[in-house]
Order: structure tokens, then sequence, then C-alpha cells
């Protein structure tokens, strides 16, 4: 695997054969690149998984390859690798799954049948989980609390119709289900607390036997629900937020049958969109106009589409010469104030549209500059991944099949994006529980992070009690002075109350709640998040809310 990076001057240097090339830099710039021996299907994770201040950034080869990589994101040097003997065709996930304070990186590997916990600092294996000869792995693991033991768990599918729950302590096998041997559940699991009892769910959509998509209990992986109106196969999962702003969260979803639905809590259908051809890339939610409602993300084929949240209006599309099946990442990518649309497309380009009107920001034909086939199976990560306070993106492409593997290659890029200085997308989906919703805090999302919390810094105690009936305390310390808030969401991703929203000295401080919304109306109980935020500093905690 070669390194190439860029120099001090600014140029970027690369070879072509056994003679160095020099050209000059262009913007969007490029940063370094790595050869590998295959391309990266699905999409990276990015984190700071060795604890040095700097991020990291993790993915997998398909076959010729066959690597479970770690580079660090500055310059990408190599930080570790690990090869699993087979494809990797699932998204790796970087969380604490084993709570010891660091962050470890959970990769499944598709063919060998196994999901691997690594050390983020060392990459060695810290557990390996077997999903049992023939059940390949395509799906992305998500990371939540799903049986409610206050330890997260690692969840994912797998072929023939099988959903697991690995323990992240060690991952032995919280629960199993099976939806079907004639089926494959390839798609990501979404996880949210669908009917408000407190517990968190799992959503999952089947590839073949019934086209079904499954809700299942997150303590046992029961069924809650499942819908029949899907018609045809579905690979990717969900994404999930408030889209009708009922306070209750609904799920977005491409099919092959040419749609796109969106589902409510229980399983009804809330509308759909019939497109031209069929919709295999997953969906993404944001507010992308800065209207205040959210629109849909979605590609059919070669056409990336943006919904109105209702479903009733296409804002705006745009072709590419490729397909884009693994959707987009969302960003203020240029830091003008609207967020804007990434993704890789098989005809070679990686674009940039500004999300208001679909318009191209830049587009870079990667194609060109690696001198062959250079298709992007393979969904951009965004993050300031050398420190300058401007956002990056990372993607993988080249050419790959299993059927002749020794002509299989790729190469990953990272490419200074713009000005922007905002949130970035650090994962496929956005975040551990797939939500693919910019907008947050998606529930439980910065509970487990993919970043270190510089607790020198900051201290988010939980608060006291919880669960409470009328009122609980909440303790934070701030040791750097500026802007904070202190924000309580509903299990949709409401806000339902602000209980700090000023510049803090640093200091102490104990914030009130009284079970009560901005407008002074009782709220139910049930299972609540309470953010604190500061310029550098986000993280959110689980309050209960019990009695009437």
């Amino acid at each position: 695997m070669e390194n190439i990076w860029k120099n001090p001057i600014s140029f970027v240097i690369f070879s072509i054969g056994l003679f160095p090339y020099l050209c000059e830099a262009q913007y969007p710039e490029i940063l370094w690149w790595q050869d590998l021996n295959a391309p990266s299907f699905g999409s990276a994770a990015i984190g700071d998984i060795d604890g040095d201040d700097k991020p990291e950034i993790v993915f997998g080869t398909y076959f010729n390859d066959e690597h479970i990589y770690a580079l660090n994101a500055e310059d990408g040097s190599p930080h570790w690798s690990y090869n699993t003997g087979g494809c990797n065709d699932a998204s790796p996930t970087i969380a604490d799954v084993d709570l010891d304070g660091e962050l470890e990186v959970v990769a499944p590997a598709s063919s060998p049948y196994h999901v691997y916990c690594f050390n983020g600092t060392t990459g060695d294996i810290e557990w390996d989980a077997s999903t049992g000869y023939p059940n390949c792995i395509d799906s992305p693991p998500a990371v939540a609390d799903v049986d409610n033991d206050g330890k997260p768990e690692v969840i994912l599918g797998a072929w023939y119709g099988n959903v697991f729950a690995f323990d992240g302590e060690d991952g032995s096998v919280a629960w199993h289900i099976n939806l079907g041997s004639n089926s494959y559940i390839q798609s990501g699991p979404n996880i949210l607390d669908l009917n408000d009892d407190g517990t968190l769910d799992v959503v999952v959509a089947q590839w073949a036997g019934d086209f079904r998509v499954y809700a299942l209990k997150g303590v046992d992986g029961s069924t809650l629900w499942y819908s029949d109106v899907p018609q045809d196969h579905m690979y990717h999962g969900g994404s999930f937020a408030d889209i009708d702003e009922d306070g209750k969260p609904e799920i977005a979803i491409g099919c092959y049958d040419n749609h796109v639905y969106v589902f409510n809590e229980d399983g009804t259908l809330l509308w759909d969109y019939a497109e031209s051809y069929y919709v295999g890339a997953p969906t993404s939610i944001a507010d992308l106009n800065n209207d205040n409602h959210l629109e849909i993300v979605f590609v059919s084929y070669n056409k990336l589409g943006v919904l109105s949240h209702m479903g009733d209006s296409l804002l705006w599309s745009y072709y590419t010469g490729g397909n884009m099946f693994r959707g987009a990442a969302i960003a203020d990518i240029d830091g003008d104030g609207i967020l804007d649309v990434a993704f890789g497309s098989d005809d070679g380009v990686l674009r940039v549209l500004r999300g208001s009107d679909g318009q191209v920001i830049w587009a870079y034909d990667l194609e060109s500059h690696y001198g062959q086939t250079f298709e992007m199976n393979h969904a951009p990560v965004i993050a300031d991944f050398n420190g300058d306070g401007k956002l990056d993106i990372f993607i993988i492409g080249g050419y790959a099949t299993s059927s002749q593997p020794q002509n299989n290659h790729g190469r990953a890029y990272a490419l200074a994006a713009g000005d922007g200085t905002g949130t970035g997308w650090p994962m496929f989906r956005h975040d551990l529980r797939h939500s693919a919703c910019f907008h947050g805090p998606w529930p439980g999302v910065d509970e487990m992070r993919n970043t270190k919390i510089k607790r020198q810094d900051y201290e988010f105690l939980q608060s006291y009690p919880n669960p409470f009936d009328q009122m609980t305390e909440i303790k934070f310390q701030i040791s750097i002075s500026g802007y904070t808030t202190l924000k309580i969401y509903n299990t949709a991703g409401g806000l339902v109350r602000t209980l700090v929203n000023e510049s803090k000295e640093k200091g102490c401080y104990i914030a009130q709640w009284n079970r009560r919304s901005d407008d002074a109306r009782k709220l139910p109980a049930g299972i609540y998040f309470c953010q604190l935020k500061t310029k550098d500093f986000i993280n959110t905690k689980k309050l209960i809310v019990i009695g009437r």
C-alpha cells in the first residue's frame, strides 16, 4: 500500500511508473492518497482511536486486499491494519463498546462470517464473534444499549434472515433472531424508540424473501411490527427523524420497486414517492434550505433527488454518469451557512452540491487523476483531518469483482473540501444509531460519540435523581469560558426545554428540570435526552421520567 501526501509548498507529488511527477494542486486540494489492491465498499469511520487528539480513518477492503485499515487522517500514514482473509463489505464503526473509556473499532468481515472488535490504539483483537457459516455480513453495525442493561450492544444483520445483537463487552450473543432464511438482512439497522416505552427498537429491511421492513424489540429481537408495503429488494436501511413534525419519529427507506417509503413509528405508511428507476442507495435527512423543515435525500440509480418533508414535491434533482449506490453525506462544506450534499459516483467524479438548490459547488474527476476505472461504491466521510479547522472529505474508489479478484484495484483519497468549519459526517449513516440525519441531537447519538471527551476541560455528570418523577438536578463543569447550551430533547429528536442558553464563565453549575416544556406543559413519562454543548464539546445523557 503506497502512501503519497502533500508537501509543504502546496504541490501534490505522485508517481507514474518509476518517475515522480509534479503538478500544481487545484481546489479542492488533494491532501494525500493511499493505493490499495481493491476498493472499499460502504464507507469509512473517523475518530481519535488512539487518544492523541488527532483523528484516524478506518475502513475495510474487498477481495484481493482483504484488510481492515486504520490510517492517520492527517497524512494517510498507516496506524495499524489487519488481514481478515476475506472481503469486508460492511462499513466499520468506532465506539467505546466495552465502556473502558477507550475507543474500539468494530468491523465485520463478510466472507469469514466474523465481527471483530479491535483496540483502537494497538489494533489488537479484543474479541471476535462469528455469525456462523454461511451467514455473510454486508450489514454495517449499529451500537446502542438495546436490551436496557446499561451496556452497549453491537447490532447487525447477516445473510439468510439473521439479525444479531452482540454484547459490546465480550462479543457474546445478547440475542439472535431469524426473519426468514430465504431473505438477506443487508441493511444497516436503525436504532430508535418507536413506541415511546423507554426502550430502544431495531428496524431492518429484507433483501429477497418477503421484502418486508421489520421493527424488532431491542430487548430480545421479537417482532414489534412489519410492513408488506415494499414490493422488491431493500439493500440499505432507512434514515429516521421527526419528518412530519408530529413529535414522533418516521423512517425513510428506498426500495428496488422504484419507491421511497416513509413509515410512521407504528409501521403504517405516511407517504411514498415513485421514481423511474430503483432506489437502492440509502436515504439521508437534513434541513437543506434553512426552512425549518427536514428534507429527504435519495438516489434513483444515477439521479440524486431531494424531497420535501411532506413528500409532495421534488425540490431539486441532479444526474450523474453513473450509480451513487452508497448515498450522500451532508455538511456545510463551504461555510456559507447552507448545508451541502457530498457523494461519489461510478463515473469517477466526487461532487459537492449546494443543499438549497442543487448547484454544483465543486466536482473533482478522481478517475482522471487516478488514471483508470474509479467507481466509487463508497460514501464520503467528512471531518477536519489535519487540525486546520476546516472540513475535509475522504472517499475510496477503484474496480472490483468477486469472480476475478486478481484484477481488483483501488485508491483512498483525502481532500481539503472548503472553508466549512462546522459539524461533519463522521461515519456511514452519520451516527452510531444510523439515523442518517444531520440535525439533532438524535436521541442517544451523542451518548457514545466516536471522539474523545477532554475531561480536564469539561465534565457532564448524570442527573440526580434519575429516574425521577417531578424534579432532577443536572450538574456540569466548564473549565474554559464560552457560550453554553443545555437542552432537553424527546425521543423523536424534538426540543422540549432549554435550560441554559448563554455564555458561561468557567466553573461548576447545577441546572434543575421540573419535567416541563418551554411552554410550561407537564411532559409525559418516558425517556428524554439532555445535551450539553459548547463550541468544542458536545455530550448527551439519558433522563428517565416516571410517574404520571
